[in-house]
């Protein structure tokens, strides 16, 4: 979903949808998050915590600190389940 911009405007200040887990079968409050089109197109494919450690993301001052709360809650929600995967 992209929201509308005046004419002219980059298209990178558009707020857009981002999965926070890159599937688009899920379509929840905790796997949406609204971000602007350079950061969602940034992001890619990548699994969140890459991300985090992306280039971009150093570039642009991005963290798991300033980032949105919903994604906050799925970095936490991650390394909970880190050690469990580790297990199996």
């Amino acid at each position: 979903m992209v929201e509308k911009r005046h004419l002219g405007g980059s298209r990178r200040n558009v707020a857009t949808w981002e999965h926070i887990i890159n599937d688009a079968t899920i379509v929840t409050r905790e796997n949406i998050a609204l971000c602007c089109a350079a950061c969602n197109s940034s992001k890619g494919t990548k699994d969140l915590v890459d991300w985090l450690h992306s280039n971009y993301c150093k570039t642009h001052g991005i963290t798991d600190d300033t980032v949105a709360e919903v994604v906050k809650e799925a970095l936490n929600a991650a390394k909970r389940l880190a050690p469990n995967e580790r297990e199996t």
